[in-house]
């Protein structure tokens, strides 16, 4: 499994996740998946930074693409920040927050697994996206998350 299998398992996950909050009636269900989920991405987000776009900023082609991804990042875990923040978590305002959020992370994954995972197809070989996997999954542990369903699975 490369890392770029493993950002992709994590981001169905977390993007399964956002439809359960969604989806869910009752506010201490949503509470726990909000919480899940601000686990799961923080720890992806900050482990996707160090191990794959710090080495992506030191490419040509990835350089834009890293620096963007990792604003874009910022902007997530601000917006998670807000939501944490805020009573309610059953009101009309929290769940507008949480779509924005799900709308932002969608456009975030779609551009990184259409545009940037091609970027780092070209940029390492695949023996090196094996060993970044690993350092992925040690990162996120790291923070306290293990690997996803699928990266079990694989192993």
């Amino acid at each position: 499994m490369t890392i770029l299998d493993a950002l992709k398992a994590d981001h169905d996950d977390v993007k399964s996740l956002l439809g359960q909050i969604l989806e869910a009636d009752e506010t201490t269900v949503r509470i726990r998946l909000f919480s899940e989920f601000k686990i799961k991405m923080t720890a992806h987000s900050h482990a996707e930074e160090k191990v794959l776009y710090r080495r992506m900023e030191r490419t040509e082609a990835g350089r834009p693409e890293a620096l963007e991804g990792a604003v874009e990042h910022k902007v997530v875990e601000r917006l998670m920040s807000d939501l944490s923040r805020k009573r309610g978590k059953d009101s009309e305002a929290w769940t507008t927050g949480i779509r924005v959020l799900r709308k932002l992370v969608e456009r975030h994954v779609e551009a990184e697994e259409e545009k940037f995972f091609a970027i780092a197809r070209k940029a390492f070989d695949e023996r090196t996206l094996d060993r970044m996997a690993d350092e992925f999954a040690r990162e996120k542990k790291r923070r306290g998350v293990g690997p996803t369903a699928s990266r079990i699975a694989a192993v």
